[in-house]
């Protein structure tokens, strides 16, 4: 396993190099204040300082897969509300019972979450690399005859054959299923979190101490840079989706 999966939220391009940027501003402070930091966690640090540089550097390059993450992710999102909402609707059946139909279309939603999403979404917050390892098993699940005969029944076929494009477009970008290899950008992206993920650890390693003042200002000091863009991504996302949701109600009749 990566050093990043360590990391909770994967974040956008602006986003690492938010948080490399004040990362290294921190350190310039510790210098300055001639505090040293542990060897393996200054190398570490300065492997975070570098990868941000990478990833400005390309930055620009980057959007292409940022824009295919967020498609794909959208619409997984949205195949799960579907399922989500199929079983909803046919809730409370110990005060309105269900006919035959109706209970074979909820067994027929619960089937194809419990193979294709059995944990849920969350994995779409994970880094790229270890997003296209959910969707690839995800895609796989899909394949299930019984999976198959259910979505049938549903009338989900458009939404899956959509499921299986983005997941071959993400899997073409990151260049992991096709010969040529992965978007530059890409990978400067991958390994940014996989270098935090390594400060993380080893900054939880050296600094473990709660009752030590010094070794929560420096966990502080070290792990905030990436846990403040982490949440002012967070913020952005809840703003947006409160305003797509505005845009989305009705006009109040006067």
């Amino acid at each position: 396993m990566g050093k990043a999966a360590f990391l909770a939220r994967r974040l956008t391009p602006s986003g690492c190099i938010v948080a490399g940027t004040r990362l290294a501003s921190h350190r310039e402070a510790l210098k300055s204040k001639k505090i040293k930091l542990a060897p393996k966690v200054d190398a570490a640090v300065q492997a975070v300082i570098a990868r941000t540089e990478a990833v400005e550097a390309l930055g620009s390059t980057d959007a292409t897969m940022t824009e295919i993450d967020r498609g794909a992710d959208r619409c997984i999102s949205a195949f799960g509300a579907q399922l989500d909402g199929i079983e909803r609707a046919f809730d409370h059946d110990d005060i309105l019972p269900l006919s035959k139909e109706e209970a074979a279309r909820r067994a027929d939603a619960a089937l194809v979450r419990s193979e294709v999403l059995s944990s849920g979404t969350s994995f779409l917050k994970l880094v790229y690399s270890q997003q296209w390892v959910r969707m690839s098993a995800m895609v796989k699940a899909l394949d299930g005859k019984d999976v198959k005969a259910a979505l049938e029944r549903l009338g989900l076929l458009a939404e899956v054959d959509r499921l299986r494009r983005w997941t071959a477009l993400y899997g073409q970008k990151l260049g992991v299923t096709e010969a040529k290899g992965a978007d530059p950008a890409v990978k400067a992206v991958e390994a940014w979190h996989e270098a935090y993920g390594t400060l993380m650890v080893q900054a939880h390693a050296e600094y473990d101490d709660d009752r030590d003042e010094t070794h929560a200002l420096l966990r502080d000091r070290l792990l905030s840079p990436y846990e403040d863009a982490a949440e002012e991504e967070r913020r952005a996302e809840r703003a947006r989706t409160a305003n797509v949701k505005r845009k989305s109600e009705p006009e109040p009749v006067v």
